[in-house]
């Protein structure tokens, strides 16, 4: 009874198993029995709980022990009537042959029952497949592939390698085009301001001043046919230009009442933003100035751009394209256009003459669209341009424009130009509808503003306020 209660586990039963086979094959190998390559027979729990009980039962008590084991002890040498006297074995009743070796019984009881060895064995495998089933399950412990996952790792490794260092010289050549085109750049200092605060200001919005002027002496500051507020939100993901039309009355810090075109005539781009900040309460710091030879080479920079010119445009765009071929040297006649048409092409010297359009249409209100428009062409053709079109594109440009942003400055500004190419653009024209009536001062016509009218639509377009 107690040795049910003792009852040993499948696990601790084949272990001994093993060791008992283990054994049996090195003696085999010893002793000259079966090769050790013979095919191992393990046994079910019942076949060794069965062969444990023979043992018990068949074992001889130390009083009891045979004659033979007596006889060895004492040194004594049997005869031979003694050693045909052995008792046949308790399993197989088979005698012992001298010298047999114990697993012989097994092979001959294998040889008589061949399928038995095959039945013990698939069961010995199936218990043994539910036993690994039970454990529990390690991944990567004995991973075949582990090997493999390293050398995936590392060629992973080594192309990310490879991709961040050709990133990082792409931003080294990057930056090196940054500070040559930035360097082509005239800079020059800010003169003395007198108007600096405006209620119209936030960090996150920055305005530029587009100055496009009609002078054709580069050293003569002559009125301004262009004036066009440029201004980056980048909270709102926004660019907005905002033409300021040239015939507006205003007043001029230090010189009365006049146009908003004679500012520039008076004291250059800085009394001009001076200007546009008395009036329209909006900060203006920064600059760029266009003159008008630099617009025509930087839309041949471009390779041109195309527009939908009607037939009174083109015919109307003779006048300005005359003045222009004089001062150009070109021969008269150069560019003339004998009419309209959709998407035609245009070179600097017609779009020039396209932007400076004023007695077609409505007068000066279709030519600040106009002007908006052109410019909208050359940054949309500038974003289909290939890397060394680009590159002599912003060349010619760089070296067309006079500013007084620091070289520090247009570093942040190129940046801030870069994102802003995917912000949605709008446009706004100073007088809009209903902020103005015509006027007529000292002798010349005039458009006189509803300033708080003018305050409040650039508040709402550029601060979203």
């Amino acid at each position: 009874m107690a040795k049910k209660n003792n009852k040993k586990t499948p696990e601790e039963l084949y272990g001994e198993m093993y060791e008992r086979q283990l054994k049996q094959f090195e003696s085999m190998d010893k002793e000259g029995g079966a090769p050790v390559g013979e095919e191992l027979h393990f046994y079910t729990e019942e076949e060794l709980a069965a062969q444990e009980r023979a043992r018990q039962t068949t074992a001889a008590p130390p009083q009891a022990r045979p004659a033979s084991a007596q006889r060895k002890a004492s040194g004594q040498r049997p005869t031979s009537g003694q050693r045909q006297q052995r008792p046949p074995h308790p399993n197989d009743g088979s005698p012992r042959g001298v010298g047999q070796h114990p697993d012989a019984r097994q092979r001959r009881r294998r040889a008589a029952n061949p399928s038995a060895p095959e039945k013990y064995e698939r069961k010995a495998r199936e218990q043994a497949r539910e036993h690994r089933g039970n454990e529990p399950v390690q991944f990567g412990a004995n991973n075949s592939f582990k090997g493999k996952k390293t050398t995936v790792g590392s060629v992973i490794g080594g192309i990310f390698r490879w991709l961040l260092t050709i990133v990082l010289i792409l931003l080294l050549i990057m930056q090196l085009l940054i500070f040559r085109y930035i360097s082509l750049v005239n800079t020059v200092k800010t003169e003395k301001r007198t108007v600096t605060n405006a209620s119209l200001s936030a960090a996150e919005v920055t305005n530029v001043l587009l100055i496009g002027s009609d002078t054709r002496d580069e050293e003569e500051l002559g009125r301004t046919d262009s004036m066009i507020l440029l201004s980056i939100n980048r909270k709102s993901d926004e660019v907005t230009m905002t033409s300021l039309m040239r015939d507006s009355y205003v007043e001029i810090p230090d010189h009365g009442w006049d146009k908003l075109n004679a500012a520039y005539r008076y004291g250059g781009p800085e009394l001009l933003m001076d200007t546009i900040a008395k009036n329209f309460d909006v900060k203006v710091d920064r600059y760029v100035y266009i003159s008008f030879f630099s617009f025509i080479n930087i839309v041949d920079a471009v390779g041109g751009i195309e527009l939908d010119i009607s037939d009174e445009e083109a015919l109307g765009m003779t006048d300005p394209m005359a003045e222009q071929n004089k001062y150009l040297g070109y021969k008269k006649g150069t560019d003339y256009l004998t009419h309209g048409g959709k998407d035609m092409h245009v070179n600097g010297n017609q779009a020039l003459a396209y932007a400076r359009l004023r007695y077609v249409g409505n007068a000066d209100f279709e030519r600040t669209d106009r002007q908006r428009r052109v410019i909208s062409k050359i940054v949309a053709k500038a974003k289909t341009l290939k890397p060394l079109q680009l590159d002599s594109f912003l060349k010619v440009s760089c070296g067309e424009l006079t500013t007084n942003m620091s070289k520090a400055e247009l570093y942040i500004m190129f940046y801030k130009l870069l994102f802003s190419m995917r912000y949605d653009i709008n446009e706004l024209r100073i007088p809009p509808e209903g902020a103005y009536y015509a006027g007529s001062h000292d002798g010349q016509s005039t458009l006189d503003l509803d300033l708080s009218a003018c305050t409040q639509a650039i508040a709402e377009t550029v601060y979203k306020k």
